[in-house]
């Protein structure tokens, strides 16, 4: 592996700052780390491109974008959705499963491997049973629209993804039937840490990186002038991509093995350690 850090090299070119939420710019759930807050304001009025990449709704990512004062588009569902909060010329980029796929998966065998599924179309929100997951993942008060029910009665948008909550014991059953169905259509990928039994699905060939390439274009920033942020697993496009990719010291070993280096974890405020360190340090 590449060790960006010991080599030293100081940034003097305009930069396409891609930073994950969840693990990494933020200290917990809902609280954004004030050191690294402060340092991708600074990177920002530097005159740097800051963005935020997360599998997140724009509902619960928005406030962290405002907090940032940021002026670009932001990519959700992990690349599935990209849009401009505040510029309304922006054209949408939306990738999304066709419906009729989603209702011939739900009518299939994997019904009787799931507890619970949660499609999602932009800030609407399908939840195939009511329970207390959907209060404490979906943020509802926020949501344009819920629904609830079969998905053959309610769902009336291509959704950008959906996530599965599989029986205990089951995930690996679930993605294995996705992928050997399904596989040429969507990917899917199971949730790190205490939510292992979680499985987001998305359109086949959709991630961050991908995302991330289409801004970098809407940017003109080549690709070695992109350095992301990230810690799991649907970060590993994403830092393979970019021209230095840095994983948090909390990261997982699988994204710390592509990483050209790594930085403190989310706690100790890693990304304005790097920021500040090889960013915003002039060379010498």
């Amino acid at each position: 592996m590449l060790s960006y850090l010991s080599g030293g090299v100081l940034m003097e070119t305009k930069k396409l700052i891609v930073t994950d939420l969840d693990g990494t710019a933020l200290q917990n759930w809902e609280t954004l780390d004030p050191n690294t807050k402060e340092a991708l304001i600074a990177a920002k009025e530097a005159g740097h491109i800051v963005v935020i990449a997360t599998g997140r709704p724009a509902r619960a990512s928005l406030h962290f974008y405002k907090e940032l004062g940021l002026d670009t588009p932001i990519i959700n569902f992990n690349g599935a959705y990209i849009h401009h909060p505040e510029d309304e010329t922006f054209e949408d980029i939306v990738a999304q499963i066709p419906t009729e796929v989603v209702l011939t998966l739900f009518d299939s065998e994997l019904k009787d491997y799931i507890v619970n599924a949660f499609c999602e179309y932009k800030d609407h929100l399908y939840v195939l049973h009511q329970g207390d997951t959907i209060r404490d993942w979906f943020h509802i008060e926020t949501c344009t629209s819920v629904k609830y029910g079969p998905f053959k009665e309610t769902l009336d948008e291509h959704p950008n993804g959906f996530l599965l909550e599989a029986k205990e014991g089951y995930p690996e059953k679930v993605m294995s039937f996705l992928r050997e169905n399904y596989g040429d259509i969507v990917t899917c990928r199971k949730w790190d840490g205490d939510n292992v039994n979680i499985i987001e699905v998305f359109k086949s060939n959709t991630n961050k990186a991908t995302a991330i390439e289409k801004l970098a274009k809407y940017f003109n920033i080549e690709q070695k002038d992109i350095i992301a942020f990230g810690d799991g697993d649907n970060d590993i496009e994403m830092l393979t991509y970019a021209g230095v990719g840095v994983a948090m010291d909390n990261a997982i070993d699988k994204l710390k093995a592509v990483a050209n280096t790594t930085t403190k974890s989310n706690k100790e405020s890693g990304v304005a350690h790097y920021i500040h360190e090889y960013i915003l340090t002039p060379k010498k």
